[in-house]
């Protein structure tokens, strides 16, 4: 073993910058892959916390209720009682494992006579019937109104001591002191017991989860000590036990996605757990329904990331096998001359195994660090590339993370070994006729594995298309949910259009040779030889950096469409920034216009005062407001019903300057130009392109609107599909405000508000509030775009989108810089001939450019154009999966996006340059020209 260990120390240790490289391979891929755990844990507990704050009208979040309750011929057993009593309090929350912030046990016996007893000389002969209950905690939630509280054990006289509410001691007549006789029904019959009121009670908190069945239920009962309940009754009197619930409140708080699975099984099993160790036992309530739910957020949420990370990891993985698959050409010959002399292929196996273990070993202890910074780093993400500094990344430990990075190092591992089996079973022999066959095409394009792709991808697409599968859904809080496998067949389709392209570079060599030879310099013309002899060492390479600068394109124009349509979406149904309705003070008409006394079984109108307008245009961080009334009448024309509609009455000016427009919806007519015929017009009207078509409206048709019962006669200005915060489908008519109130009482308007930069609302309700001006409703169309990004879902896509491309981005840029470095190398021979024959140093310089330009810079422009073609095949999906959103979907091309990409890569492509420059200065016309094989 210790020769085995000495020679793989010499190999990593001699192959120092590959074995680097493939370090930094395995630890991108740990981390990346580990990070996804770590977010979703993260987002488990917002969900938590969001669904345990929620307001209720039910039992707590995490209450668990378990009832037995035995049948007439079936009394309970003591003993298995007990057993049943030791598990629900002690051995349950143990397994569990959640703090228990509740933890009681409930006996009570049925209802039976309670007289007072005339030993004492009580003369009270009221029949009561009241019921023995002993609850465990008591105690501490309650104070005692009158008297004291019961003792733990009976009096030397037999009698026992009990509490009651204050509603029981009214309801049933009750007196402190006073001794009671109860019959207890027992297993041997009606026995008996005298029983003394001791104090009366009243709940400390009423409120509190202590009390999980309400207080009605203590107006009937004798509240006796949980010891006297068991010791006396129970088990001296064989008393006949009536109900036994034992209820239990977990804090799920800090709830971990590993133990739901654990949790479920445990809960699904509770009641045939306790029917086997006492009939007549059940489970009232639980919280398995809400275990369940957020293990479905989870697994939703976890395998969306995963989908999304797919074509990353793969990137990483394909950066390992290709960094072997450097490492196995330096080595090579080595190897093919110890399989020459006998060496067993396990042997080889073996060592490059024990490189794998030991690198990812260490690559997975690190990449748990760098896991949980990618996951604070996912949190930040406000966007693809966007960060928001201050957001809470409070990222905990995950359990379930370290087995996702072993099997990434599994999956590392066996990536890089995969070569090996090619390389280990050739002879010297056999290695040197691999190098005769240099041009054989690579595997994947003997096997058309391309066109497969393609093929596949295609069908990606039509399912998309045909509706069989839905790019992305409305969900219930009214944000858009992308399916996961949008983004994975795109990143298909790049796959598969890359290595097309591949497949087509040689023929491009071939073409430019042969267009241009007459007329090339010997400097292109090597370059182009040099490409054409060695085209499949620059696949991998280029498929790289397609695939990075592809789903880059994708992934921004993705995250920015997404983003632009769900923020005009929001601004859309709002209209404008907030939306206030100022409160109207008002009374009710109490007589007609004639002067008479309207009955109070007759409707009455309400007569509203309009607030005082100054306020209104003091408004701290409001750059323009407007009024807007809404309200629905019967539409006709010429006498003829059109069915019914919505008035919208606007001042023109001021909503041309508040509300929110998106100006490419407008086609026929800029909005400006329909405000200011409106304006121009008192009686004019805006109507909705549907009810116009519907009803061969035109410009210039009188219409009339019957409104809270009045007729208002319109003439139509224009026509128009969209108007802010009201649907095309809906036939809509926008008229001037002040020509409405002409016609009508004054009713309540909304004031539309446009909001200067970073301006919060508070101020202004505040403002308004100190006016004499109260606020009934408020809608911030810029809380809720801020609300649907920080959704799990969302953030985490975007998350692993902008973390995903950084990835792919580093492990580009070291292939990159591996490739050439190890290229020239391979290489040297060849330079120094050159050199000797009199080319020039310049001239070995720009041979190299030119390759690079060639093979790396036709790769990131077929990425480039890739990305935005498989951009305009897919994004425009989600419109049609999602049904007809209002306004119509755009896609989004930024050029900033592209820009930031290409000044990435650039760098990396001048940080590569000018590492081959130097060694092209570098290099010595005597050390390069030697005898012997290039290495």
């Amino acid at each position: 073993m210790k020769p085995l260990l000495r020679f793989l120390r010499r190999k990593m240790w001699n192959n120092r910058p590959l074995t680097i490289s493939s370090f930094i391979g395995l630890l991108l891929a740990v981390s990346f892959t580990c990070s996804i755990p770590f977010y979703t844990d993260h987002a488990l507990s917002r969900i938590i916390s969001t669904t345990l704050h929620e307001e209720g009208s039910g039992a707590p979040p995490g209450s668990l209720l378990t009832r037995y309750q035995p049948t007439r011929n079936d009394p309970a057993d003591p003993e298995a009682l007990a057993a049943l009593h030791d598990y629900m309090t002690n051995k349950l929350p143990e397994q569990i494992d959640y703090p228990l912030l509740q933890s009681i046990a409930t006996y009570s016996v049925a209802q039976s006579q309670l007289r007072q007893d005339a030993s004492g000389g009580g003369t009270d002969n009221r029949r009561r019937q009241m019921s023995l209950m002993s609850q465990s905690g008591l105690a501490e939630h309650i104070e005692m109104t009158s008297g004291s509280m019961y003792g733990d054990s009976p009096g030397s006289d037999g009698i026992m001591e009990a509490v009651v509410s204050e509603n029981a001691r009214s309801r049933n007549y009750l007196e402190v002191g006073d001794v009671y006789q109860y019959t207890l029904p027992t297993a041997k019959g009606n026995k008996v017991v005298r029983i003394k009121i001791a104090g009366v009670f009243q709940p400390k908190d009423a409120e509190s989860a202590y009390w999980y069945q309400g207080l009605d239920v203590f107006s009937g009962t004798l509240m006796i000590h949980p010891d006297v309940f068991a010791q006396e009754l129970v088990s001296s009197l064989s008393a006949s036990v009536n109900t036994v619930n034992w209820y239990g409140l977990y804090d799920l708080q800090n709830l971990q996605s590993g133990d739901l699975s654990r949790l479920e099984k445990l809960l699904q099993r509770l009641e045939p757990d306790m029917y086997q160790m006492l009939r007549n036992s059940r489970v009232d309530l639980s919280f398995l329904d809400l275990i369940r739910t957020f293990k479905k957020e989870s697994l939703q949420v976890q395998m969306t990331l995963f989908t999304l990370a797919a074509p990353m990891l793969a990137l990483c993985f394909y950066f390992i096998y290709i960094n072997a698959r450097q490492s196995l050409e330096r080595q090579r010959n080595d190897i093919a001359v110890l399989r020459s002399r006998g060496a067993e292929m396990r042997l080889i196996y073996a060592i490059f195994l024990l490189e794998g273990a030991l690198l990812g070993a260490i690559a997975w202890f690190l990449g748990m660090l760098g896991a949980a910074g990618m996951a604070r780093l996912m949190v930040t993400t406000d966007g693809f590339m966007q960060f928001a500094i201050g957001k809470d990344a409070d990222i905990g430990w995950s359990g379930s993370a370290g087995l996702y990075g072993l099997v990434a190092v599994a999956v590392a591992i066996l990536a890089g070994l995969l070569p090996v089996a090619g390389y280990g079973k050739q002879s010297i022999v056999g290695h040197k006729q691999e190098l005769a066959r240099a041009d054989r095409k690579p595997l994947w394009q003997r096997w058309y594995i391309d066109v497969v792709l393609v093929l596949a991808s295609g069908a990606g697409w039509y399912l998309f298309q045909s509706g069989q599968l839905h790019a992305g859904q409305q969900s219930q809080s009214g944000g858009m949910q992308i399916h996961p496998a949008f983004f994975f067949v795109p990143a298909v389709a790049v796959f598969s259009a890359g290595l097309v392209s591949l497949r087509l570079f040689p023929l491009l060599l071939k073409l430019l040779h042969r267009m241009l030879r007459r007329w090339l310099p010997i400097t292109l013309h090597l370059a182009l030889v040099q490409l054409s002899r060695s085209q499949r060492s620059y696949f991998p390479l280029m498929l790289l950096l397609v695939m990075t600068m592809g789903l880059g394109i994708y992934h921004a124009s993705a995250a920015r469409t997404i983003d632009r349509n769900e923020g005009e979406r929001i601004m859309y149904s709002n209209g404008s920034d907030v939306v206030l309705q100022p409160v109207w003070e008002g009374k009710l008409q109490l007589y007609d216009e004639k002067g008479n006394y309207i009955p109070e079984d007759q409707p009455r109108d309400t007569i509203y005062t309009e607030p005082p307008l100054a306020p209104f245009e003091e408004m701290p961080g409001v750059k323009s407001h407007v009024r807007v009334l809404q309200k629905e009448g019967d539409l006709s024309v010429a006498g003829k019903s059109l069915g019914k509609g919505l008035l919208m009455g606007i001042d023109n000016v001021d909503f041309a300057a508040s509300a929110w427009w998106r100006h490419d919806l407008y086609k026929g007519t800029h909005p400006f130009h329909l405000l200011r015929w409106l304006g121009n017009y008192e009686q004019g009207v805006i109507v909705s392109q549907s009810f116009a078509e519907r009803n061969a409206l035109k410009q210039g048709d009188l219409i009339q609107m019957t409104v809270q019962k009045v007729p208002i006669e319109f003439v139509v200005v224009g026509i128009t599909e969209y108007w802010p915060s009201l649907s095309p489908q809906q036939p809509f008519v926008i008229a001037n405000l002040d020509y409405v109130y002409d016609h009508i009482p004054l009713t309540p308007y909304a004031l539309w508000l446009d909001m200067e930069d970073g301006a919060k609302v508070m101020p202004v309700v505040n403002h308004l509030r100190g006016q004499g001006i109260e606020t009934s409703s408020l809608r911030d169309a810029r809380n809720e775009r801020i609300l649907q990004k920080l959704l799990p879902s969302r953030e985490g896509t975007y998350g692993i989108l902008t973390l995903g491309f950084i990835v792919s981005v580093a492990v580009s840029f070291i292939g990159y810089l591996l490739f050439w470095i190890y290229s020239l190398a391979r290489r040297t021979v060849q330079m120094g001939i050159l050199r000797a024959t009199g080319l020039a140093r310049g001239q070995l310089t720009f041979i190299l450019l030119l390759e690079q330009l060639l093979t790396t810079g036709l790769a990131i422009g077929l990425g480039l154009g890739i990305g935005r073609m498989v951009s305009k095949l897919f994004l425009p999906l989600l419109q049609t999966s999602g049904g007809a959103q209002v306004p119509p979907f755009t896609i989004i091309f930024e050029l900033r996006d592209t820009m930031q990409l290409l000044a990435i890569v650039l760098a990396m492509l001048s940080i590569g340059a000018c590492v081959l420059t130097v060694q092209i200065w570098r290099l010595r016309v005597h050390q390069a020209v030697k005898l012997g094989e290039e290495r």
